[in-house]
């Protein structure tokens, strides 16, 4: 029997009907896209916008950018550089709506892509409370570079219940509203509208807008909240038709997998974070105090109190050690010693030891995990008697209250931790926290305990190298296999490994990046500022945190993190 080879269709859409269907910059995604693509586009798509999400995600988490418009420039910026320029051009559209077959192909993009991600992330409610966090932080970016022109494009277009209000209702309520209107300087050039209220819940909550017979009075540059409103009202419901079609597309095996396996495609750059160097166990105490997100000195005190944690509270605590650098010998331990006053040696060999030696890889299918970063962490589900999960995420107000209390946060900057755990904001709650600890904001987001960790150490080992050796003592992590001096960091640079390099799961234990093991001629940590002590701390002797997604190119990295570490 004679095969003939069928010959690849590519969908080619006219540029003409391509503009009429993409005539606007900004976009509310009422209605999905028709047509046809390729498989391979349609990939490319959503892992071209889960990137960009990602790095959204990373430039609201930084605390040094304080202004709207210093986030939206970090974020051109990493888009520029990471090669999503169509989406650098999307954040910085004014709304003048040009008709020509880049911009219409940039809006097409745009358009599909986020559909492909709705049926991504349409399934698990933590996830879809994260991509709608996202995406709305992207439009409100977006929104915030429209000029007036293209703000009138917007509310033409949607036809919201946003009505600009007559010469002579402004003069009669002039006086309300240049009180309810704060950044406003002369009321009588400044265009004014009335929405209903529960369109700007979020100004009636500020009390920043002036209310009458059920209308919210608001100026031009607050119409940002009546569409971000309407915005994420129409994702939420639009999310949950997309689990209604998921089903049209449930029988072909090369999108399902394609689509439930996007999430975890850049979840190692939030979730491996490897040490260099080794931790001593004896020191866990001091550097739970110094150096522990909260998430984790939860858990360790916890362990201290109660001489035991449940099955998810030792997965991710353990986990945790690991990646600062507690080796398997001392893991053991570690935990031998911390369940004693419960449980007895031949006990916790028989109940526990081979759970750890498991999460090391060195029992069942061998699999070497990494810790769990914050995205896991915060999604994890937390049962009465368990202290694993995020604080500021799992724990009620007066809870977390007390707990910060506990770790020696005054009431100054209490308020505002709280406030952001109950605004959802986990990330930047984490840190806040980071900052009153340490009196200084981290100089990168916080996207994995492991990170914090890291950072923690460089800090304040960058202090001790500032101080008098010889009149200050110093909190210290033993480095080995770390690189002398700064300079010597700073250029070490790691190559990316080819296709043909052999990357299942974590790297194993024979490799270069790979927690080593104890040196036992280590200059070891003085327990207590009273103790008296011998120990020098070398000048520039630095843990150097080596993060395993920027050796890797995204073929790789999506290979690499194909594990399933719910095992």
């Amino acid at each position: 029997m004679d095969y003939q080879a069928r010959r690849r269709y590519t969908a080619v859409v006219d540029v003409k009907d391509l503009n009429s269907e993409y005539p606007y910059d900004m976009q509310i995604y009422n209605i999905p896209p028709t047509g046809e693509l390729s498989l391979e586009e349609f990939q490319e798509l959503g892992f071209d916008r889960l990137k960009m999400l990602r790095l959204m995600e990373t430039t609201s988490c930084r605390g040094d950018l304080k202004t709207l418009e210093d986030r939206k420039k970090a974020l051109c910026e990493s888009l520029k550089s990471d090669g999503l320029i169509y989406y650098a051009n999307l954040l910085l559209a004014n709304g003048s709506n040009p008709q020509s077959e880049e911009h219409s192909q940039i809006r097409r993009k745009d358009h599909i892509s986020h559909f492909i991600l709705r049926l991504v992330y349409c399934h698990d409610v933590e996830l879809t409370k994260w991509f709608t966090k996202q995406e709305v932080e992207f439009f409100k970016f977006r929104f915030s570079s429209l000029d007036k022109k293209g703000v009138e494009h917007m509310l033409n277009i949607n036809n919201l219940d946003c009505i600009p209000i007559s010469p002579d209702e402004k003069s009669e309520l002039k006086n309300e509203l240049s009180l309810s209107s704060g950044k406003v300087t002369n009321i009588d050039i400044t265009d004014i509208y009335k929405v209903p209220f529960e369109k700007v819940i979020d100004l009636v909550r500020g009390r920043k807008v002036y209310l009458k017979g059920g209308m919210a009075y608001i100026t031009h540059m607050d119409l940002s909240f009546v569409f971000i409103s309407y915005f994420k009202e129409n994702l939420i419901a639009g999310l949950e038709r997309a689990k209604i079609l998921y089903g049209n597309i449930s029988d072909d095996e090369r999108l399902t997998k394609y689509l439930t396996g996007l999430p975890s495609a850049f979840s190692g750059m939030a979730r491996v974070v490897w040490s260099t160097t080794a931790t001593p166990i004896d020191k866990l105490n001091d550097l739970s105090k110094t150096s522990y997100p909260l998430c984790m000195r939860t858990l360790h005190e916890a362990l201290q109190t109660n001489s035991h944690l449940r099955n998810s509270g030792r997965m991710q605590y353990g986990l945790f050690l690991k990646g600062i650098g507690v080796t398997l010998e001392d893991a053991l331990r570690f935990w031998r010693d911390a369940f004693l006053k419960k449980t007895d040696g031949a006990e916790f060999d028989k109940k526990y030891a081979y759970s750890i030696r498991h999460y090391f890889g060195k029992e069942g299918k061998q699999t070497n995990y990494t810790p769990f970063g914050c995205q896991k962490i915060i999604s994890s589900s937390v049962g009465p008697g368990e202290y694993h999960g995020c604080p500021f995420r799992h724990m009620d107000r007066d809870s977390l209250a007390q707990k910060l209390t506990s770790c020696g946060v005054f009431a100054s900057n209490m308020t505002e931790i709280l406030d952001l755990a109950k605004d959802a904001q986990y990330h930047i709650a984490c840190a806040k926290y980071f900052e009153v600890m340490h009196n200084k904001p981290a100089s990168k987001p916080l996207l994995h305990p492991n990170a914090y960790f890291a950072e923690s150490r460089l800090l304040l080992t960058d202090n001790d190298d500032n101080k008098d050796v010889d009149n200050k003592e110093k909190l210290f992590q033993n480095s080995v296999g770390t690189p002398g001096t700064l300079s010597s960091r700073k250029s070490d640079k790691y190559s990316t490994p080819s296709r043909n390099t052999e990357f299942a799961g974590t790297p194993k234990r024979n490799d270069r990046y790979v927690t080593p093991t104890r040196n036992t001629s280590a200059i070891g940590t003085p327990s207590t500022k009273e103790q008296p002590t011998n120990y020098k701390t070398p000048k520039r002797n630095k843990m150097t945190p080596v993060n395993i997604a920027e050796m890797l190119n995204d073929d790789d990295f999506t290979e690499f993190m194909d594990i399933d570490q719910s095992e």
